[in-house]
């Protein structure tokens, strides 16, 4: 009996494909502070709506806001220099923030609902594991702590 093994040449394209064109760019506001170190993290306020998250990192801020038409969160990065401290309220002494100043950034991703609307992004530190979630409902983001199943 002949035994036939088709070995299938490996593609030259780099291993780094572009998958989701269009969610392209957003995702590229994670590599503005990624490896960068943790420094504090202030909440803005509106009414009873947690409308800002600011993560401040060594250089820049990453930004994530609730659009309270639709509950959807978008995020950009701004320069920590240019942010006005007016309205903003430290909270890295609390949770789930306290444990990951210092840390760097590692990965974020986001999160897509069944209706489309990109409501979420989950944040890692020091590592790959995520360990928080903001996520937008009821037009207010919800901070919270992932934890690892044993």
């Amino acid at each position: 009996n002949l035994i036939c093994f088709c070995i299938k040449k490996m593609s030259e394209e780099p291993m780094h494909r572009n998958l989701h064109p269009d969610l392209h760019p957003l995702l590229l506001e994670f590599h503005g502070v990624n490896g960068q170190p943790l420094r504090a993290v202030w909440h803005v306020w509106i009414e009873h709506c947690l409308d800002k998250v600011i993560l401040e990192f060594e250089q820049d801020c990453l930004i994530a806001e609730a659009e309270p038409y639709d509950d959807t969160i978008v995020f950009h990065l701004a320069s920590k220099n240019d942010l006005s401290r007016d309205g903003r309220k430290d909270v890295s002494s609390s949770e789930p923030w306290r444990s990951l100043i210092g840390e760097t950034f590692g990965w974020g991703w986001i999160t897509i609902n069944q209706q489309d609307a990109l409501d979420g992004i989950l944040l890692s530190f020091g590592g790959i594991t995520p360990q928080v979630m903001l996520s937008v409902m009821a037009s207010s983001i919800k901070e919270s702590i992932i934890h690892q199943a044993s």
